[in-house]
């Protein structure tokens, strides 16, 4: 088995989401038994079936219930590699169980680079379950941590191989903000970066290099929106430097790609 120092747990930001009606979320802790594959639980409320979110690329899958007077909908929400806008279309509250970067695999087997973008119903890869069950009719956010965690932990395949091995490539990349070069890695683990590659294809839907950009973009981000909300100096080509970019110009073209504007544009759109 590969071991790694423990990083922070990922916790991506998704500022569209901390802006919605009640919104609240519970970070997983180190020495938490979902430390490593679950980043957070959040929950948020739509008071309107006229609605919509801004997502931004995070790298990870979310595991999606939704409450309206017709009960729950469960499903798996692949992540997007740029900037969405989605509607929201029902009034009720939504649970999401956010995972790491290749942590879905490690409790559900499915090809994850076909969620890419898209959405499946849970139960097209789960058999029905007791603790599904009790999600139905769960109303409390700690009863819904409660429950989903002790499904998920039920699930949790104890064989290691490939999943270990992108697990422990991961914690390397989110360790060091995105600033990992995949041929260190294949030096470290001892396979081949084409096998890398295609370990992650699998398990996580996009090659270490995609993921390394997405996770030095969300560091970069989140830097920015720390500054700018507390009124203090930006210095774009510090925060470029210190994320790992070659310069201002490197972040800028990342961000164009990501969200289709410039760093302070789009901090300005999501925070209207």
């Amino acid at each position: 088995m590969y071991h790694c120092c423990k990083p922070d747990n990922y916790i991506p930001y998704q500022p569209g989401f901390e802006q919605k009606i009640h919104y609240r979320n519970f970070v997983v802790p180190n020495g938490y038994p979902l430390y490593g594959i679950v980043s957070d639980f959040y929950q948020f409320d739509s008071t309107s079936s006229i609605g919509e979110v801004c997502v931004i690329p995070d790298g990870c899958i979310d595991l999606l219930f939704r409450y309206d007077r017709n009960g729950v909908t469960m499903t798996l929400e692949g992540y997007h590699r740029k900037k969405v806008v989605i509607p929201i279309n029902q009034v009720g509250s939504a649970f999401g169980v956010r995972f790491v970067p290749g942590g879905l695999m490690n409790v559900i087997k499915v090809q994850t680079s076909d969620l890419i973008g898209s959405q499946i119903p849970l139960t097209d890869v789960v058999k029905k379950d007791l603790l599904l069950d009790l999600m139905e009719n769960a109303q409390d956010f700690g009863e819904r941590i409660d429950f989903i965690s002790r499904y998920l932990l039920n699930r949790i395949h104890k064989s290691y191989g490939s999943v270990d091995i992108v697990r422990y490539c991961t914690e390397k990349i989110i360790t060091h903000q995105g600033n990992v070069l995949i041929r260190d890695l294949s030096k470290e683990t001892g396979y081949t970066t084409r096998y890398l590659r295609n370990l992650y294809h699998q398990h996580v839907g996009i090659s270490p290099k995609e993921l390394c950009e997405i996770i030095q973009f969300q560091a970069s981000f989140m830097r920015l929106a720390i500054l700018l909300k507390g009124n203090r100096n930006v210095s774009l080509c510090d925060i470029a430097l210190q994320a790992g970019y070659y310069d201002q110009s490197h972040m800028n073209k990342c961000y164009q790609k990501m969200v289709g504007c410039l760093p302070q544009k789009f901090y300005s759109e999501v925070n209207q």
